[in-house]
């Protein structure tokens, strides 16, 4: 097997959480798409990363002070989840009821919303690495996070 290969495998054995990145583009319009490379950069100051194909219908609408949010889902978002990473369903995104788009695009049923600032955009072969600062964040009480391994969510 090539390398590739071995490392496709490798990888497939962590756990992520799943979110969705959601934002507006510079004419209004709302944007999302299923996430499972965030990380925390640092408290001081608060800062995130999230990785973004460049194929992606999102990855031009992120510009550096652009604003956008990580919505960190839980377990009973698996078919959401779906559906922003389907380019297929991408007119479905928005149709969701709890979906906020007066502002920045969130959902009011997260596990967790993470608003941030892009502040740096850097790029590695076929993604770019967003560095977002993280300008507010919410949280549920109860702990329900939707994850990903080995191709299933779990």
């Amino acid at each position: 097997m090539s390398i590739q290969d071995n490392f496709r495998l490798a990888m497939r054995r962590y756990i992520y959480s799943v979110s969705i990145l959601s934002n507006k583009d510079e004419e209004g319009n709302s944007n999302a798409i299923t996430v499972s490379s965030v990380t925390s950069i640092s408290m001081e100051p608060p800062s995130l990363l999230v990785c973004i194909n460049k194929n992606s219908r999102i990855h031009d609408t992120l510009k550096e002070g652009s604003k956008f949010c990580i919505n960190l889902l839980s377990k009973d978002q698996e078919e959401l989840s779906n559906i922003c990473s389907d380019e297929n369903k991408y007119d479905e995104r928005f149709n969701d009821n709890n979906w906020n788009t007066d502002k920045i695009p969130f959902l009011g049923n997260a596990q967790a919303n993470i608003f941030c600032k892009v502040d740096k955009l850097t790029s590695y072969h076929t993604h770019t690495i967003v560095v977002g600062m993280v300008e507010d964040a919410t949280y549920s009480d109860e702990i329900s996070t939707l994850t990903y391994v080995d191709g299933e969510y779990k």
